[in-house]
């Protein structure tokens, strides 16, 4: 019997990704490639596609390969195949779920530290060598409305809650007794939870129905003077209104892993604001995620070589609107 074709997009950064990869040449016939013209050749005749550059649009921007039948993304969000046509096939998308939730939350954790403890503001001072007591604020007893109740939402809920943070949680519609949350807020709630937040975290998958859910309204809605986090995506917020925000000091501090456009222009605003903090898409990224990320995938595609269920299956209706 004939081995089904999978077709392995790389980012341009990677010559031929991990050497773990080569693994899969065990389960498929593997085309691995860099760049976007011969993946959209191979995979007219591929049943398989592992989107390792998770923000090519060669799913969403081509007409669908006619035998695809499974889409990996290496990681967990899966915007960038989930297009209208994906959603209403019988392609079946898993992502990378279990390597990234917990190094996101850990991050999340150190941003509000950072704001709390005024870490930038004590390396500024030791590089002016400037002896600068003050008094900074406790994490705990702060109130976070965290705006994503998946994978990645839950391991930052978990994390926050033991350092003694409260934290509500909001998602498309009100749950009063989620297992991980107790009571989940609905996104109609939101102008009664931003007022009393000291921090707001953003960490929704990117649709048609989330873009620019933080919006000018929404900003203004926020505590004056309270922090922002966006672990989520760029597309998420109205970069032009935070601008607006931090300006007036409606919001006081930024810490942005994600952007519109990346990588951030070397001319945008946000690189040179005091009250910004700038990473570069890595919140997720612990040393070796690559070999992590390559495990997941073996273990799913063995399972689809031997035509056994899939593990990680996104759900397509509730992702897509």
């Amino acid at each position: 019997m004939a081995r089904k074709k999978l077709v392995v997009l790389l980012p341009a950064s990677l010559d031929e990704g991990p050497a773990s990869l080569k693994k899969a040449h065990n389960f498929a016939q593997v085309v691995v490639t860099q760049s976007q013209r011969r993946a959209i050749q191979e995979l007219q005749d591929a049943e398989g596609f592992l989107l390792w550059d998770v923000f090519n649009p060669v799913i969403r921007n081509n007409p669908l390969p006619p035998r695809l039948e499974w889409i990996h993304t290496a990681s967990v969000g899966v915007d960038a195949v989930l297009s209208s046509d994906v959603a209403a096939s019988q392609i079946v998308v898993t992502n990378t779920r279990g390597v990234f939730e917990y190094p996101i939350a850990e991050y999340v954790l150190g941003l509000l530290l950072m704001v709390a403890r005024d870490f930038r503001n004590t390396t500024k001072f030791q590089r002016a060598k400037v002896w600068k007591w003050r008094a900074t604020i406790a994490l705990r007893g702060q109130t976070v409305v965290l705006i994503g109740p998946g994978a990645i939402g839950r391991e930052v809920f978990t994390l926050l809650r033991a350092v003694g943070v409260k934290v509500l949680a909001v998602g498309r519609r009100q749950v009063t007794n989620d297992p991980v949350f107790g009571r989940r807020h609905s996104m109609e709630e939101l102008e009664y939870l931003l007022p009393a937040a000291d921090a707001v975290i953003l960490a929704l998958p990117l649709t048609s129905e989330t873009a620019g859910v933080m919006n000018k309204r929404r900003f203004s809605q926020m505590k004056h003077g309270s922090s922002f986090i966006n672990i989520g995506r760029g597309g998420l917020v109205d970069e032009d209104a935070l601008l607006d925000a931090l300006k007036d000091g409606q919001v006081g501090t930024a810490a942005l892993d994600v952007f519109a456009v990346e990588p951030l222009p070397t001319d945008h605003p946000f690189w040179s604001m005091d009250q910004v903090f700038v990473s570069p898409h890595m919140s997720a990224d612990l040393c070796g995620w690559e070999d992590c990320v390559v495990a997941k995938f073996i273990e799913n595609l063995e399972r689809w070589a031997l035509g056994k269920p899939l593990e990680n299956i996104v759900d397509k209706a509730a992702r897509f609107s």
